[in-house]
């Protein structure tokens, strides 16, 4: 059976992040989205209209591998998990995808956190007006030395930015958390198999998959062990695994 996987990737992230982990996936076809030629179109100026967006291109991708047998799965890291977590295509019955993979994904802040939104709306306008102006090299040590990614590795050598700075800006923007909604009624009924990755090492995220799994969301939880925040990139071996397992289920 030849499975078909869309991917969605992180923040300051690009699609080639998944070349490494699609050769570890035999009888798999990866097709991995660039989320900045989406967000290069301008309607995409908030959470609605970002994962509005990001819908028409996961169908668009559907179809264009529909004379493919098989399956289509979809999997998300950080940011792209977030975005396929408010997926309308992907959350109402009758979603043409199997399941999904949701990798170091937070389901939102509560909706009544009016400090927590207006803290984090605070620190992603910050960090936009960083993307704005500071040298790539300081951008990119800033980023990566972020407490989240504490034990983490990078996909890739640093260099250029994935995309132009008014881009990512913007993409921040839209997709902060700040502006997502409380998606955690929307995984309780979550109408395909679901299955939610972080890394031991991550231990904000691995507790937000506690809270969650102890709540009866319906999703297998998966903790890859010797993992940050960045799973597919830090520990390739155990990510794949546990993938090509769940996806043989």
């Amino acid at each position: 059976m030849n499975v078909r996987l869309v991917a969605l990737h992180g923040f300051l992230g690009s699609a080639v992040d998944w070349d490494g982990l699609a050769e570890r996936l035999p009888g798999i076809t990866t097709r991995a989205l660039d989320l900045w030629t989406l967000f290069a179109d301008s309607s995409a100026h908030d959470w609605a209209s970002a994962t509005a967006v990001v819908d028409r291109a996961i169908a668009e991708s559907i179809l264009t591998t529909a004379g493919s047998p098989g399956p289509v799965f979809v999997v998300g890291y950080s940011m792209g998990a977030r975005l396929a977590l408010g997926s309308r295509l992907l959350s109402l019955p009758g979603s043409p995808v199997r399941a999904c993979c949701f990798v170091s994904c937070h389901p939102g802040l509560a909706d009544d956190d009016r400090g927590g939104r207006d803290a984090r709306r605070g620190s992603d306008g910050a960090w936009a007006r960083q993307i704005q102006s500071e040298p790539e090299a300081d951008l990119w040590r800033a980023w990566d030395a972020q407490p989240v990614f504490d034990g983490s590795t990078p996909p890739h050598a640093r260099g250029a930015l994935p995309a132009p700075r008014d881009v990512l800006a913007r993409a921040l923007t839209a997709c902060s958390l700040a502006g997502q909604p409380d998606l955690r009624a929307r995984l309780r009924e979550w109408p395909v198999p679901a299955l939610w990755v972080t890394g031991a090492r991550d231990a904000k995220f691995a507790a937000i998959a506690r809270e969650l799994e102890r709540a009866g969301m319906p999703a297998r939880f998966v903790t890859c062990a010797a993992a940050g925040h960045r799973v597919p990139w830090d520990n390739p071996p155990a990510f794949a695994a546990a993938l090509q397992e769940w996806i043989a289920r």
